[in-house]
């Protein structure tokens, strides 16, 4: 070859070297193969422990799915012997506690206390802290099993419940994803004078600018063809996406938009209107725990990718249309950022699979993450098998309905 591009065996060596420097030092902290992470709390702990350190007596409580931490929403007597709790929460509470690896960095409880302050003064609703009886946001904590075993410590900590509907409870009418992709849209803008000294280091293994990691947890895929997929979807990432991402927006993201962390309700005046075409306002965002440093077209090509799944009453593919039409209401979109979109969501599909894969390696009896997969394997051959262009054509034809004619607003930043 004559004109100095890089020829196949060249480009394949390249990316080679890619993916063998995934070993370096900087990708320690990430979550390792074969290591059990999510905690082992007993039921009869969870009483115990508000009780001693919230002051608050349960009357019932249900654990809330999760990935690997473990969430319980719980009821308690509106008596709570607690000095610094002032007012009482009629809906309840959330008693959280973080996964092994989580619990052993703090800064990250202290940076989402931040991040929910920031947002309040920004007039985006979340979740509020509950002090422990010390008056502290949070506590590090061991847990003793009836064999007198000690699992942990994990940190523990208690928000106050958020009423509302997942969205993956309610119809994702256009409508419905519309607002969502707006809100989203909100939330990035309340978040771009946000800084946090620990999220800007965070490295974590759902970090869509560090997605080639989940090929040292491909061997727990059951499916060969699946593993090749995702292989093949790496490559292009770094084919593809790693060299522009120098030109790319990059502030703190929330990191989890999926359709258990945004909060619904349906719209006024639908008495009259069919239960399965009735469209849902935007309450809240909830989980800001998997936020870090990265891009905001990361945070798009994630909700795209969850509210792709449960999509009854259109094709799926056209999701991302609706949302992006309410995101551009609120963010510019650049020509870059929507040419890398597809491979980003086939990218975060894909760190769902794998790693939920892995996840049931150690937890078999899992159905939450069972469910993961069954929904979200067809999903990332369905985006797969669309071109970008084709994807790019339906998005278009979606937004001219909404008077956009162009899926990015500028050329570059």
């Amino acid at each position: 070859m004559l004109d100095g591009s890089p020829s196949q065996s060249q480009n394949k060596s390249s990316i080679e070297d890619q993916l063998n420097e995934l070993d370096a030092d900087k990708f320690k902290p990430l979550l390792k193969p074969n290591q059990q992470n999510k905690p082992l709390i007993p039921n009869y702990f969870i009483s115990d422990f508000a009780l001693k350190f919230y002051g608050m007596n349960v009357l019932k409580f249900e654990e809330l799915n999760s990935f690997d931490d473990r969430n319980y929403h719980i009821t308690v007597d509106p008596v709570i012997k607690n000095a610094y709790i002032k007012d009482f929460n009629k809906t309840g509470y959330v008693l959280k506690v973080l996964n092994l690896k989580d619990s052993k960095t703090p800064g990250l409880i202290e940076a989402q206390h931040a991040i929910l302050k920031h947002l309040q003064m920004k007039k985006i609703p979340g979740q509020e802290f509950v002090q422990n009886v010390e008056g502290k946001m949070w506590s590090l904590q061991g847990v003793t099993k009836e064999s007198k075993e000690v699992d942990g410590p994990y940190i523990f900590y208690m928000l106050k419940y958020m009423e509302g509907d997942i969205a993956i409870s309610k119809p994702y009418v256009p409508a419905t994803l519309f607002n969502i992709g707006k809100f989203v849209g909100r939330l990035q803008v309340a978040l771009e004078d946000f800084d946090d000294a620990f999220l800007k280091e965070r490295n974590f293994i759902w970090n869509l600018a560090e997605c080639p990691r989940i090929l040292d947890f491909v061997f727990a895929m059951k499916s060969k063809e699946d593993a090749q997929i995702v292989n093949v979807i790496i490559k292009e990432f770094i084919e593809e996406v790693k060299p522009v991402l120098c030109q790319l927006r990059k502030v703190l993201i929330h990191g989890d938009l999926n359709e258990s962390n945004i909060l619904l309700k349906e719209g006024c005046d639908q008495s009259s209107v069919p239960q399965e075409t009735r469209h849902c306002d935007v309450i809240g965002i909830i989980d800001f725990l998997d936020m870090h440093n990265s891009y905001t077209i990361a945070d798009l090509a994630i909700l795209i990718a969850h509210m792709s799944t449960e999509c009854k009453c259109m094709d799926p593919l056209d999701s991302g249309g609706h949302i992006i039409a309410g995101y551009l209401t609120e963010r510019k979109l650049t020509a870059s950022e929507i040419d890398i979109l597809r491979t980003l969501i086939c990218c975060r599909i894909s760190n769902v699979v794998v790693m939920s894969g892995y996840t049931l390696t150690m937890d078999p009896g899992n159905k939450y993450i069972l469910s993961y997969i069954e929904r979200y394997k067809p999903l990332l051959w369905k985006y797969w098998n669309t071109s970008k262009a084709e994807l790019h054509e339906r998005w278009k034809t979606i937004l001219k309905e909404y008077g956009m004619n162009h899926l990015y607003m500028v050329k570059k930043w």
